[in-house]
């Protein structure tokens, strides 16, 4: 049907055909290229920071935690970690069938549960899909003539790294190299203590008053008591002088004048003392009523607040869907508005028209949007009265709860308040209980101490007015002596008792005011003590005060009228300057004034530039890598890159940009390579058709074919999204060869029935009707051995369904142009009949049919032979070993890594300066043109591996140098030899054993570090006396020198400590600057960190050195070493704590030399092992590119058995047969035998890829054994013997055989030559294709017949058909 509706209509096919073309061309110009597939890795690292902690408390407190959480997410298949100084990496593995986007989610939600269990020095996880996007696709180096390191650095960080991001395609550019400065605040305890001085003067000048004031107290009080003294002797003598005689009347009345001068200073001594008493009876008093206030209030106040609260919740939810309504309906409002004011301005008529219609539709939509406008503004007072309705609510919580939090501190307060109190009180009632006035005994009686006071004042005041009577009697009575003699007498006995009573009041209130005094010391030395800035001025306090100071946020919005204000609370600081200025706290002292950070602290800008490294050509320069976006081309961005390079060169003559490695130039060589490839391949193929058809007009239709089916094929890669990589590449290159075969088949059968006199157009169509069946069964056996990739997982999938895609599309467009195009065109070219003499292929097709008879005849030695064959073969082959892929595809761009010696460790310093040795070495060697070098800085990637360790140089090649890359690696070699580092190079375009692995790696898993060490040694040393191994690490190289502290818990006990206290001891000590805030100028950001000086300068002596302070039962205080109650010794801890399925392991490596085979080794090494005394708990595992090759293997083995059952069942259904497929499956063997000797002859490995070689064969291989086996079957059916059909058979498909397979082989033999770039990671799938092609045709005309001729017997095929 379909070659009949050609040839009847051929500019429908041309149609067609310039169709097929045109999309061809749009297709491959919007094509992207990359080196690689696009692959979807089923991986996710999750990375924390845990600020100071070392690797095993990184491991406790965040790696378990996170791989527990993980260990229960959907579709997880294994779980491993590695636990760094200060920060963690757990790698997720997946399930194909798992969307990764939804893990992510699953994961965050899973790490939430967790993190709130963390302390503040634990960062939140950053989760990350792995993506071979990640790879940098360029790297390059800027260096800017006449700037300084740092200001290159800034130049980046603020002119070019955000440019090249905006770019289209560009993810991101990581910068390595970089200068950071940060702020580093470090308090000097200098300034500090010129502070305090001002600050204790300060006090000591508010104490000296009151100070003052009791001293003179004290002084009065001697005096009164004095006084009191002389008075007594006074009545005596006046008693005496009474007695004697009326003389001394008046002088008596002088010194009772002085008593009584004297009692009133006493009474005002007691008067003051009782000021300072009943003051504080006062308080106490309003103490315990606030108390009672408090505690009574306290139960409403906490149900005020829930009240409070729940109604600001119910008015919240009440109101939100009313704001949310009236918000919608507000949109809708001004969208109606909106809609009106447009229709009416469309209707606007031009100037000179008629404006009439317009204003009557501005008469009519006028009130309408007057209407709207006043609906909106309704609306918008509802939406503020509703607002204002739950800030009301708002402010009532937030007043309820702060007058709950202060009666909360005056109950939690107030008891220790007043015991305070009472404890004052008693203290002054022990003098007052001495004066016999009150008995005071404790704080029951305290309330006892003011009425005692006031009796006390009372009698004074009571002596003082009976001695002004006294004084008045003396005066009125002088000229009555003598009868005033009594009562002179009687008084001056009774102003002598009253005296003596004052005199013991007096002893009271000295002694109060001596108390006073010594509490007023007291107080002084408190306050001189809570005023120490030093103890205030904590790292904590200080970084708590810088981050308050330093805040600018939003508070929210505030309407005045209709304008919308933001509410914006703060300042930052904007200047290393402003922070010196940043006020920290106010003393309240005039000669202090406020305390700012610069005068406690020194303040200083550091960079890090002994921790980063980046030279280009021996100048100062920065480092960047460039990610792209995924779906986007990888020569399209680094083209993007190129140009944007150039344009800032041009802008900037001293700017200079130097690319170290573009993957972009390499892709596009390896589509040249492939191209090119095709491109011989194709011509190839045409001079065999030439050769065989000896005639140019069928030639020049299945030439046409070629390119035709390649669209076809671009086209339905473009809609699949399928990129120009070199895999895909590949597919195309083995398709040309494989392409033509149909069109072979129906233009040989086309061609025949033509010679034999039937007309052009019947012909045509019956030529192709007659093998439409055959070439439909053999492109889907070939086709359907790509169907089983769909049962694969992992990295196999990932790899090869591009391949398979690609050649499925091929063969399905070649059948398609054989059934149409070939039958269009050869009812034009094959119109007249050529007669083509072939006397060469009749003598080969006649010694072909005597070699068939005779080996008919030993058919069991032919079967024989062969299986013998394919046995020697494989064994020849596998015991080469297995591999991956070669991925080593050279470029003129060399990659040079400078690390210390094994066993060895190296300074950054050291480092840096055996980096500068190398490039002084080898700058001068012939044919390098740039070389870079960096290490350290900045870059996102040091999170993966760490950059400090080692210093990564890039060096690139002249373009038209005549060294190649390996050369130049010998030169650097032999110059470098000498150095006290490790200098190795590699020319791989880009390192890809972080995909797919590289050489061999051993697991030792189980708990204890100690035995892991123990078990890593031995199987290092397994390893090292295997041959073949080099470079072997034992994962011991990481531990880092440890000072461990080991606590003596009995006599801790004895001085009152626990491990935890000495922990916190030695923490403190030994807690490193801690970053406080940021300082965001116009220009960059600076962190700040804070440190004291003695952390600055801590040494391992400091932490020898330590002590904690003792407290005896006596009460005296001791300071006691640490090393007391603790022992310090020197040991190694891990630097890196590896986990796999939450378990621990250490990794034991080394790479394979060229002379072996990893896997072979790795079989030898197992064997070893096995023998190997492993204790309970721990086991060893194989690991690394050994397992890779493993797992791909036996994914590949699956792909090929699934193949073969599928072609199998494929043939059954053509051939109505159980029969005749198992004999055309005889081809499959045939076909790997001449796989396994040419990879063996070409000393090639048996690899994936030449795995992936044999399963093509498969499909491709049945086609001759179809061929054949059909026309045995069609001629027996005519009535031949069975013998006969088969010799027969042989010699007429003999020629379209060869040809078909001539045309693939020849197709793919620039592949299996290794031309081009790129051409050796799919070299041995084309050795294996022309190998196994080459012997399997050979052997299909020879096995195939001899095994047919065994399986089946001599009957009437005629009579059976019919």
């Amino acid at each position: 049907m379909i070659p009949k509706f050609s040839v009847k209509k051929p500019y429908t096919v041309l149609v067609g055909v310039l169709l097929i073309i045109v999309l061809g061309v749009v297709s491959l110009m919007r094509m992207t290229t990359d080196l690689l597939p696009d692959m979807d890795l089923q991986y996710a690292l999750i990375i924390t920071t845990d600020m100071g902690a070392s690797p095993e408390k990184v491991e406790m407190e965040v790696t378990a935690p996170i791989e527990s959480v993980i260990a229960t997410t959907t579709g997880i298949k294994n779980v491993s970690s590695m636990s760094y100084n200060s920060y963690s990496i757990v790698t997720c593995e997946y399930d194909d069938s798992v969307n990764m986007d939804s893990v992510v989610i699953e994961i965050q939600q899973g790490l939430d549960q967790i993190s709130g269990y963390w302390g503040d020095n634990v960062g939140s996880p950053m989760i990350m899909k792995i993506n071979p996007d990640m790879l940098p696709v360029m790297t390059a180096a800027v260096d800017v003539e006449g700037m300084s390191a740092l200001e290159i650095t800034e130049y980046v960080d603020t002119e070019l790294i955000p440019a090249f991001e905006s770019l289209e395609g560009v993810a991101s550019a990581s910068a390595s190299g970089m200068l950071e400065e940060t702020v580093m605040v470090t308090l000097d305890p200098i300034k500090i203590q010129a502070i305090n001085d001002l600050v204790q003067k300060e006090i000591s000048g508010e104490f000296a008053k009151p100070q003052s004031e009791i001293n003179n107290a004290l002084s009065e009080i001697k005096k009164g008591k004095e006084a009191m003294s002389g008075g007594g002797d006074a009545i005596s003598e006046v008693f005496d002088e009474v007695m004697d005689g009326k003389k001394q009347l008046l002088e008596a009345e002088s010194e009772l004048s002085e008593q009584y001068t004297t009692l009133v200073e006493q009474r005002n001594q007691l008067k003051q003392l009782s000021n300072v008493v009943i003051p504080i009876l006062e308080l106490r008093e309003q103490s315990i009523q606030a108390l009672e206030k408090a505690k009574k209030d306290l139960p409403q106040q906490e149900q005020a607040v829930k009240d409070a609260e729940a109604e600001l919740a119910k008015q919240t939810a009440e109101s939100a869907p009313v704001l949310a309504r009236l918000n919608a309906e507000k949109t809708a409002l001004e969208e109606s508005k909106a809609a009106l004011e447009k229709q009416l301005e469309n209707a606007k008529p031009a100037e000179g028209e008629d404006g009439a219609a317009y204003e009557e539709l501005q008469a009519q939509l006028t009130p309408q949007i007057e209407q709207l406008t006043g609906e909106i503004a309704a609306v918008d007072e509802k939406i503020a009265a509703e607002e204002a309705k739950v800030a009301e609510a708002q402010v009532k919580y937030t007043a309820a709860q702060t007058a709950c939090e202060a009666t909360k501190v005056i109950v939690e307060n107030g008891p220790a308040a007043w015991e305070g109190l009472d404890a004052q009180l008693l203290e002054y009632a022990k003098e007052l209980n001495k004066s016999g006035m009150m008995e005071i005994n404790s704080a029951e009686d305290i309330d006892k101490i003011k009425p005692a006071l006031q009796e006390a004042l009372k009698l004074m005041d009571d002596g003082i007015e009976k001695m002004e009577e006294a004084m008045t009697m003396i005066e009125g009575q002088k000229n009555e002596l003598q009868g005033a003699i009594d009562t002179i007498n009687t008084e001056a006995a009774k102003a002598a008792m009253e005296m003596g009573s004052a005199a013991a009041e007096l002893s009271v209130a000295g002694a109060s005011l001596e108390e006073a005094k010594t509490e007023l010391e007291n107080a002084k030395e408190e306050a001189l003590s809570a005023a120490d800035i030093e103890g205030v001025l904590t790292i904590d306090t200080l970084s708590g005060l810088i981050v308050a100071q330093n805040f600018d946020m939003p508070a929210g919005y505030a309407y005045n009228d209709d304008t919308q204000y933001l509410i914006r609370v703060g300042e930052s600081v904007k200047s290393v300057d402003e922070l010196e200025e940043l006020v920290l706290m106010d003393m309240g002292m005039e000669s202090v004034g406020l305390i700012r950070l610069g005068d406690v602290a020194n303040i200083e800008v550091l960079d890090n530039s002994d921790e980063t490294y980046a030279v280009v050509n021996g100048n100062p320069s920065v480092t960047l890598s460039f990610e792209k976006q995924t779906g986007y081309s990888t020569g399209e961005v680094t083209d993007r890159l190129l140009e944007k390079f150039e344009s800032m060169e041009k802008q900037d003559e001293k700017l200079s940009i130097t690319v170290l490695m573009d993957q972009g130039i390499f892709i596009d060589l390896i589509v040249d390579s492939v191209v090119q490839n095709m491109i011989i391949g194709a011509v190839l193929a045409v001079l065999v058709l030439i050769v065989f058809l000896k005639d140019y007009r069928p030639t020049i239709v299945i030439a046409l074919s070629i390119p035709l089916s390649v669209i076809t094929a671009i086209v339905l890669m473009y809609f699949t999204d399928i990129s120009l990589n070199i895999i895909s590449l590949s597919g195309l290159m083995l398709g040309v060869g494989m392409l033509v075969d149909n069109s072979i088949v129906v233009i040989e059968n086309i061609y025949r029935l033509r010679s034999e006199g039937m007309s052009i157009r019947k012909a045509c169509v019956e030529g192709s009707n007659q093998v439409a069946g055959a070439i439909v069964a053999s492109t889907l056996t070939t086709v359907s051995v790509y169907i089983p990739i769909i049962f694969t997982e992992g990295m196999t999938r990932q790899l090869f369904v591009d391949l398979a895609l690609t050649v499925a599309f091929t063969l399905v467009a070649s059948l398609v142009v054989a059934l149409t195009v070939v039958p269009a065109m050869s009812s034009f070219t094959l119109k007249t009949p050529k007669e083509v003499k072939t006397s060469g292929f009749d003598r080969m097709r006649d010694w072909y049919g005597n070699v068939l008879e005779k080996c008919l005849n030993h058919k069991w030695i032919v079967i024989l032979l062969t299986f013998v064959l394919l046995l020697v073969s494989a064994v020849m082959s596998l015991s080469k070993g297995l591999t991956f892929m070669d991925m080593d595809m050279e470029t003129n761009q060399l990659t040079i890594t400078i690390a210390a010696k094994e066993g060895e460790m190296l300074e950054f310093t050291e480092l840096v300066d055996r980096s500068e040795q190398v490039i002084e070495r080898i700058s001068d060697i012939e044919g390098i043109d740039t070389i870079g070098a960096s290490a350290g800085g900045s870059s996102t990637s040091s999170l993966l591996g760490g950059s400090s360790e080692s210093v990564t140089m890039y060096i690139l090649l002249e373009e038209n140098a005549d060294v190649t890359t390996k050369q130049i690696s010998e030169e650097i070699a032999e110059r470098t030899k000498d150095l006290d580092c490790e200098v190795t190079s590699s020319a791989a375009s880009m390192d890809m054993t972080a995909m797919f692995g590289s050489g061999l790696s051993i697991q030792v898993k189980g708990s204890d570090l100690d035995t892991l060490q123990e078990l890593a040694a031995q199987t290092a040393k397994i390893v090292e006396e295997t041959e073949g191994t080099v470079d072997v690490e034992d994962g011991l190289d990481e531990a880092t020198p440890q000072w461990e502290i080991t606590v003596d818990k009995e006599k801790a006990a004895g001085y009152g400590m626990t491990v935890a206290q000495i922990f916190q001891l030695v923490m403190g000590e030994m807690t490193s600057s801690t970053s406080a805030t940021t300082i965001s100028t116009d220009i960059k950001d600076y962190k700040v960190y804070l440190q004291t000086e003695e952390q600055a300068q801590l040494v391992l002596d400091d932490i020898k050195n330590l002590t904690f302070t003792y407290t005896d039962k006596e009460g005296e205080e001791s300071e006691i070493p640490l090393t007391e109650i603790c022992t310090m010794e020197e040991t190694t801890t891990l630097s890196t704590i590896y986990r796999d399925a939450q378990q621990r392991y250490l990794t034991v490596s080394c790479g394979i030399d060229e002379e072996h085979n990893v896997t072979l080794v790795s079989n030898e090494v197992q064997e070893k092992l096995n023998e190997l005394e492993i204790p309970e708990g721990y086991e060893i595992e194989m690991a690394g590119e050994d397992e890779t090759i493993n797992e791909a293997m036996s994914q590949m083995l699956l792909m090929m058995l699934l193949a073969v059952i599928f072609i199998y069942l494929i043939m059954v259904a053509q051939f109505q047969s159980l029969l005749l497929p198992f004999i055309i499956m005889f081809t499959i063997p045939l076909a790997f035998t001449g796989g396994f000797l040419s990879l063996f002859l070409a000393d090639q490995e048996v690899s994936v890829i030449a795995m992936l070689g044999f399963i093509m064969l498969a499909g491709v291989i049945v086609n001759n054994g179809i061929v054949l086996i059909e026309y045995i079957t069609q001629a027996r059916q005519e009535g031949k013997l069975k013998k006969e059909a088969i010799v027969e058979a042989g010699i007429t498909r003999l020629r379209p055989i060869l040809m078909t397979a001539l045309t693939t082989i020849l197709a793919m033999i620039p592949a299996s030559l290794g031309l081009g770039e790129g051409a050796s990671m799919m070299q041995p799938m084309s050795i294996t294709m022309v190998g196994g092609l080459v012997y399997g045709t050979v052997l299909t005309l020879i096995v195939i017949p001899c095994v047919y001729d065994l399986f089946t017997k001599e009957k009437n095929m005629v009579e059976e058909e019919l």
